[in-house]
């Protein structure tokens, strides 16, 4: 029943204050990663994120349905494609799982990942997505946007708009060469 395919989400339900609180968060493990993970970012007066992050402990029960969505695509053994993903801030948990997955069954396949985030240390997956980067070096292509914080490249500085997109995709990612593209981040982006 929580079998899932690289982008879904799980749907969480608590009661918090005697009010019945529902949220969606997408899981951020690939489907052949041994257990079902999701990530709660706290958000400034977010009555399930700052409850999950401050009062939920081990032990705690939560009532979760079965995965649910279709942020993505169908995946084959022997393609050759090039994905194409832009997140930003905790957008990259459905991201996540979807690179995570592409990489592992597609072995002749490569995925590039433009994300944004206000500076270094607020990166969410900072870890992982390094050790990604490690074992598929040629395949994984990690593009870090900063918009508070100072880059080598100014191109990398700011947030990702319309125009930031339209530079990197012109000096980054030939756009003819993407077979398919994911974004997930604020709507500005």
């Amino acid at each position: 029943q929580f079998r899932y395919a690289q982008g879904q989400h799980l749907t969480l339900r608590t009661h918090v204050g005697g009010e019945d609180i529902r949220r969606s968060y997408s899981i951020c493990a690939s489907v052949q990663d041994d257990c079902l993970r999701i990530a709660v970012k706290k958000s400034p007066g977010g009555v399930f994120s700052t409850w999950a992050n401050e009062a939920l402990k081990a032990g705690d029960t939560i009532d979760v349905m079965p995965p649910l969505g279709h942020f993505n695509v169908a995946l084959d053994p022997h393609a050759h494609h090039h994905y194409l993903g832009f997140a930003a801030g905790s957008g990259i948990t459905p991201l996540l799982s979807i690179i995570k997955t592409t990489l592992a069954t597609e072995p002749s396949s490569r995925f590039t990942l433009v994300y944004g985030n206000r500076a270094s240390g607020t990166v969410m997956f900072k870890e992982d997505l390094a050790a990604l980067k490690d074992r598929y070096l040629d395949r994984f292509n990690l593009v870090h946007v900063l918009s508070r914080e100072a880059q080598d490249v100014e191109m990398l500085h700011g947030r990702i708009d319309r125009a930031k997109a339209d530079a990197l995709l012109a000096h980054w990612v030939p756009l003819a060469d993407v077979d398919a593209a994911f974004v997930c981040g604020p709507e500005g982006m």
